[in-house]
């Protein structure tokens, strides 16, 4: 490649982070600023760090809800990779007639937009009593990812070594057993990059909590949506939850970073 080519690369890279990483760290900053140095012009480009009251605040007042997020997102977590990981590991070793089919279905439901069913499951947790609890939207979030989290199981499945799953049944051990003791041993990186999806969807999730919470099982997005009202938006504790929303999926996403490497380039590997 010409230099000018390789610089006008550069330049061009250096633009677009820019571009995404700019409104980024401006929300950063904001959350380190009173409520007139928000709206001070000139703008204040260096905060003082040493400004903790806006988090204070948020988190007194709302500290449940956050702690609801918590609580939902890894029930969700944890109940859609329990679903999920028997039902890939059944869909790629047991071959039957509409296999293909199934898993193509199982998929499809992904693509339907969750304002589709936002009313009726409104209507049906409203009938059994369910409505504004910790369960409802657990069972809920668990749901709609499962089709993604079947459909990306499904490919770490694949790839583990057919010879693998043989022996295992020549040996005795039961379908379970296999499933047990050894696929899910050879595909615990896949497992962490799944969870870890899934994890984020959940804990970002706004559309459904705003349907079917109201206070008990209300979850920190949807406060998060409550700072922008008809007379003003208060940027400061926008900015000061958008730092606390973002900071579980990033913990979480380091702690698997290992497996999460390793699972996709698992998952980016066919056999032969």
């Amino acid at each position: 490649m010409p230099k000018t080519n390789l610089i006008g690369a550069y330049i061009a890279a250096i633009l677009v982070m820019l571009i995404f990483t700019l409104p980024i760290i401006w929300m950063f900053m904001g959350a380190f600023k009173t409520p007139v140095d928000i709206y001070s012009i000139p703008p204040i480009w260096w905060p003082d760090f040493s400004y903790l009251e806006n988090f204070k605040t948020l988190l007194a007042e709302n500290w449940s809800f956050l702690l609801n997020s918590v609580i939902i997102t890894l029930g969700a977590t944890v109940l859609c990779m329990i679903f999920a990981l028997p039902c890939a590991f059944g869909l790629v070793n047991f071959q039957f007639k509409g296999n293909n089919f199934l898993a193509d279905w199982i998929l499809s439901t992904r693509m339907m937009p969750p304002i589709a069913a936002a009313v009726p499951l409104f209507m049906i947790f409203n009938g059994m009593g369910m409505l504004d609890t910790h369960f409802a939207l657990i069972i809920v979030y668990a749901g709609f990812n499962l089709p993604f989290a079947v459909w990306v199981a499904m490919s770490f499945f694949r790839n583990l070594p057919k010879e693998i799953i043989e022996a295992a049944r020549i040996e005795g051990c039961t379908w379970f057993q296999t499933f047990w003791q050894v696929a899910l041993p050879l595909t615990k990186s896949g497992i962490a990059t799944v969870s870890t999806f899934v994890f984020i969807f959940a804990w970002n999730e706004l559309l459904l909590a705003l349907f079917l919470t109201s206070n008990e099982a209300k979850t920190f997005p949807v406060v998060i949506s409550t700072f922008s009202t008809i007379t003003r938006t208060y940027w400061e504790f926008v900015s000061a939850a958008t730092v606390i929303q973002v900071l579980p999926p990033i913990i979480f996403t380091l702690i698997m970073q290992r497996h999460i490497v390793s699972g996709l380039t698992m998952g980016a590997v066919k056999n032969g």
